[in-house]
């Protein structure tokens, strides 16, 4: 478990790039981290990657790669001049895919960390269930975070209720990086497997994604703020 304070990433799931500046004016230099997922990158494109790194934030680029093995390279080969620090890749999409994107970034991207994503935090047994996967959500986390850490990828995308075994299993370099992050009274929306901040410092989370509790707040200043607090406040 690490002794670390994690570091939060702040989502930005939003409409459209003005929505961007102003939270982000909002939260100041609070965040050195923030995330642009599918969303915003297929809007926005690359010009807001560069633009945030600009800005001095690091980048997470949350693109969920996952396609056959060449298709998976050349996409991070069309990444390689972006400055982003995290980029996820479905462990899903097996060995072979999964170390030719290891041995690409180690070799081109030295210095980014390609995260595996192992099941969604919006995913429960019955939605495995539903698409063939009868293992129990532990088994099927464990057993994609082990390939995929065993063909050379450093992080782990997980739910923070699967810290503990991953934490426990994993080499202790691996990073976790873990959405599903709710606040104590905050609203839990679509996501199904979710932790308190302070309870995933406790469980060992390198990387805290948080979006809706920061963003949906009157203000995201405050809101950010009583979550570095919890942070800070919890004892491992």
């Amino acid at each position: 478990m690490s002794a670390l304070t994690p570091e939060i990433i702040l989502a930005l799931d939003l409409e459209d790039r003005e929505q961007i500046h102003q939270v982000l004016e909002k939260t100041g230099d609070r965040l050195s981290w923030v995330k642009v997922g599918l969303q915003s990158y297929l809007r926005d494109g690359p010009s807001l990657v560069r633009e945030l790194a600009s800005s001095g934030k690091k980048v997470f680029l949350d693109l969920k790669l996952h396609d056959i093995p060449n298709t998976m390279t050349k996409a991070l080969e069309s990444l390689v001049d972006l400055p982003v620090g995290l980029i996820t890749l479905h462990a899903c999409a097996g060995p072979e895919a999964l170390e030719k994107c290891a041995g690409f970034a180690n070799k081109h991207m030295p210095n980014v960390t390609l995260l595996g994503v192992t099941v969604l935090t919006s995913t429960n047994q019955e939605g495995l269930n539903a698409i063939g996967v009868n293992n129990p959500v532990d088994d099927q986390v464990l057993r994609l975070a082990s390939l995929a850490v065993n063909q050379g990828i450093g992080g782990i995308v997980c739910s923070p209720l699967e810290l503990p075994l991953l934490r426990k299993s994993l080499p202790a370099s691996t990073a976790l990086v873990t959405p599903g992050i709710r606040p104590l009274n905050s609203a839990v929306g679509d996501q199904k497997r979710i932790m308190t901040p302070g309870q995933a410092k406790q469980a060992g989370a390198n990387f805290l994604v948080i979006g809706r509790p920061i963003l949906a707040a009157v203000n995201p200043r405050d809101a950010l703020d009583s979550i570095l607090q919890e942070l800070n406040s919890t004892n491992l």
